[in-house]
């Protein structure tokens, strides 16, 4: 079977396969070697992306199933990526679509055995895992979530693309698609607030996140900051990740272009010229020479020159972690203590 494709695709969620024919025929598709009308409801109920079924199809599917097989234990497991925008954003969105079909891909090979496997739309996975042991499943996500969490090489880019994941369970959660929806993305969303790639099953008496929580991002976090908030690598250059608009604002800068600009982009040209060999010493000594410091926080104060020459001491509150794409980075609050709130108490 072809379609030949003269106007605009749309996709036509129907029930009678012959009224999807006649709307497919309205929109201007000539179908060739259209041989039985079976083949038009596959059609209608793929995702063409990732060749998995649509929301459409695993509907169906999982209704007869829970019909057919009402005493079964069955787990609805969604599967919601993690940070995706991000990933369209920095690495475009065919990379994004890489990602996609990369994901669905290993997702099918993870649970295709026992599961309908369907894309719920986006970044978005459904498994309704057949014949459930609870033992197994753990173990079986648990394998998802260590191969998600190692870096993939698509195309020449090295991206990281995590899931996180919410499980209920038929019968226990829900009798129906859509209890066992609602169910399942309330242990995703749990999983989403308490640090993302992770998984849990729902339970009654699990305390829901408030999803008010997710409307805020990096951008606009950094923006209320009472100071400037960047990242940058522990290594090499000390090349600058991620740079807020405040510490733009707090070197004199009109733009992130000339920010990056004006320092190297690299934290060593963020700090003086004179307190700089200083600064990185005191900072070495309290994240590696100091045993108590478990946490891995610092602290330091030094200068920094401003685009317009003018100098100013600011306080360094520091964090190293482990980023699942850069390797160690440094999470750095930089307060200007001329615009400190506790400066006259602190002098």
């Amino acid at each position: 079977m072809s379609l030949k494709k003269t106007d605009a695709l749309e996709e036509y969620i129907v029930e009678d396969c012959k009224e999807v024919s006649r709307k497919f025929y309205r929109e201007g598709f000539v179908m060739e070697e259209l041989k039985t009308i079976e083949e038009l409801a596959k059609l209608s109920e793929e995702d063409f992306m990732t060749g998995l079924l649509n929301r459409r199809g695993g509907l169906r599917r999982i209704d007869e199933y829970i019909k057919d097989n009402p005493d079964s234990k069955c787990a609805f497991i969604i599967f919601d990526g993690d940070n995706f925008k991000k990933i369209n954003d920095t690495f475009g969105h065919q990379c994004g679509d890489s990602v996609i079909i990369s994901s669905a891909q290993e997702i099918r090979r993870q649970f295709s055995k026992k599961g309908i496997i369907f894309r719920l739309g986006g970044d978005e996975f459904v498994v309704f895992y057949k014949d459930v042991n609870l033992d197994r499943l753990k173990e079986k996500l648990n394998e998802f979530q260590a191969i998600c969490n190692k870096a993939s090489v698509i195309g020449s880019k090295k991206v990281a693309f995590t899931f996180s994941i919410g499980v209920s369970i038929y019968p226990d959660n829900g009798k129906n698609f859509d209890e066992l929806m609602k169910h399942a993305d309330d242990a995703l969303y749990k999983a989403k607030y308490d640090g993302r790639a992770r998984y849990y099953f729902y339970s009654d008496k699990m305390i829901l996140p408030n999803r008010e929580q997710f409307m805020f991002d990096l951008d606009e976090f950094s923006r209320g900051l009472p100071g400037g908030f960047f990242v940058y690598e522990a290594s090499g250059d000390e090349r600058l990740l991620y740079v807020g608009d405040s510490l733009i604002k707090m070197y004199n800068c009109h733009n992130i272009d000339e920010f990056r600009e004006h320092v190297g982009n690299s934290f060593r040209g963020m700090v003086h010229p004179d307190d700089l060999e200083r600064a990185e010493k005191e900072i070495y000594e309290q994240q590696f020479n100091t045993p108590q410091n478990v946490n891995r926080m610092d602290y330091v104060r030094y200068r920094i020159v401003c685009k317009n020459g003018e100098v100013k001491t600011v306080d360094d509150y520091g964090h190293l972690v482990h980023d699942i794409n850069y390797g160690m980075v440094y999470y750095v609050f930089l307060l200007d203590l001329e615009d400190h709130i506790f400066k006259e108490t602190r002098a």
